[in-house]
C-alpha cells in the first residue's frame, strides 16, 4: 500500500518551516528532503526525528534524497532560493529573479524527468514569475501553482479581524494579482459575516471604513513589519499556506484558494502569457477551475498594474 510523500526542495528558514508544519498536520508518513547542502537537509531531518520518540509525535519517516525520490511523491513543495552572504536577502521581490530563476530551470529540469504526476507547490519568489517560468516546461499546468496572494490574503483577513474584534476566519476575502506590494484586495468581494464590506458601518458605526487604497497598503506593510523585524525573514505563515494547499490536494477538499497559477487563455484581457493570484478551485486534480470573478473599476486597475509589474520582470528572463 503506497503511503503519502512530500517531497520539500530547499531547506532553509522556509523549508524547515514546511517540514515543521508538514509534521504536525500528520498528513504525509514519507517525507523526503532535498537540498544541494547535505548537511543541512540532514540536520534539519534528524532534528525533527528526534521529537519522534515522544507521544505526542506520530513516527514518521524523514530522509534525504535526491530528485529520482520525487518519482512517487504526492506533492512537492519547492522553497528553494539563494543563499544570501550574512543571510542579506534583498526586500525586492524582483531583485531575488535573478539568483532564483537558475535555480527554478534546474529543479524544474529534473522533477519533469522523474515524474509527471506530483502537485508542485512553489514558494520561491517572485512567485508569479516563477511559475511562468515553471509552466514553460512539459508539465501539467493544472500541476503548477505558488502560494501566490494566500499569504497576503490571510494578512488581509487578520488585519480586518483585528479592527472589528472578530474572528480572522470570519472575513471571507481574498488579495489578489501579484504577490506582496501589487497585491491588492478584492473588497467587492470580501463580506465579514455575510456582511458586504461596504455595509459594515451599518454595523459597526464606530469605525471609519477604510478605503481599497488603504487596507492595501496595510496589508503591504504588515509584510514588512515581518521581514524588517526577523531580518529578512517571513517563514512560518507562508509554510502554513503551502501545508494547505497540500491538504487541499491530498484530500480533495474543493476549497477556494488565491493561488499563482499559468494563465494562458487571455484571461481578464491580457493577452500575454502571464501567471498571478486569482481564487481557484483545488482538489485532487490540482487546479481544478480559476474563478475570474468580477472587478470593479479600481480592482481593474489593480489588476492591470500586477500584470504589468509581473510582466516587466518576465521580460529579464528572456
Amino acid at each position: 500500500m503506497k503511503t503519502q510523500k512530500l517531497a520539500i526542495i530547499g531547506l532553509g528558514n522556509v523549508g524547515s518551516s514546511v517540514l515543521a508544519t508538514a509534521v504536525q498536520t500528520e498528513l504525509f508518513a514519507e517525507i523526503v528532503l532535498i537540498d544541494p547542502r547535505n548537511q543541512v537537509a540532514f540536520g534539519e531531518g534528524l532534528d525533527q526525528m528526534h521529537a519522534g520518540g515522544l507521544s505526542s509525535r506520530k513516527n514518521i519517516t524523514i530522509y534525504v534524497g535526491s530528485y529520482k525520490d520525487v518519482a512517487d511523491a504526492d506533492i512537492v513543495i519547492i522553497a528553494a532560493t539563494h543563499v544570501y552572504v550574512n543571510e542579506e536577502i534583498p526586500a525586492d521581490r524582483q531583485a531575488l529573479l535573478t539568483e532564483n530563476l537558475p535555480i527554478v530551470h534546474e529543479i524544474m529540469g529534473n522533477i519533469s524527468q522523474h515524474t509527471q504526476e506530483a502537485m508542485l507547490i512553489f514558494v520561491t519568489n517572485p512567485a508569479d514569475t516563477i511559475i511562468h517560468v515553471a509552466a514553460s516546461y512539459n508539465y501539467p499546468k493544472n500541476l503548477l501553482l505558488s502560494t501566490g496572494t494566500m499569504l497576503d490574503s490571510s494578512r488581509l483577513r487578520q488585519l480586518l479581524g483585528q479592527r472589528y474584534h472578530v474572528d480572522p476566519k470570519s472575513v471571507s476575502g481574498y488579495m489578489m494579482g501579484e504577490h506582496g506590494y501589487a497585491a491588492f484586495p478584492a473588497l467587492s468581494h470580501l463580506t465579514i459575516g455575510g456582511i458586504a464590506y461596504h455595509e459594515l458601518p451599518t454595523y459597526f458605526p464606530e469605525l471609519a471604513l477604510l478605503t481599497a487604497e488603504e487596507v492595501k497598503e496595510e496589508v503591504v506593510q504588515a509584510a514588512y513589519d515581518v521581514f524588517d523585524a526577523k531580518s529578512g525573514v517571513t517563514n512560518v505563515a507562508v509554510a502554513q499556506s503551502a501545508i494547505d494547499i497540500a491538504r487541499c490536494v491530498l484530500l480533495d477538499e474543493k476549497s477556494i484558494y488565491p493561488v499563482s497559477t499559468p494563465m494562458t487563455d487571455d484571461e481578464y484581457g491580457f493577452t500575454e502569457k502571464c501567471a498571478y493570484s486569482v481564487p481557484c478551485i483545488l482538489g485532487k486534480n490540482g487546479v481544478e477551475k480559476k474563478l475570474l470573478v468580477t472587478l470593479n473599476d479600481w480592482e481593474k486597475e489593480k489588476l492591470a498594474e500586477s500584470v504589468a509589474s509581473i510582466q516587466k520582470s518576465i521580460e529579464l528572463t528572456l
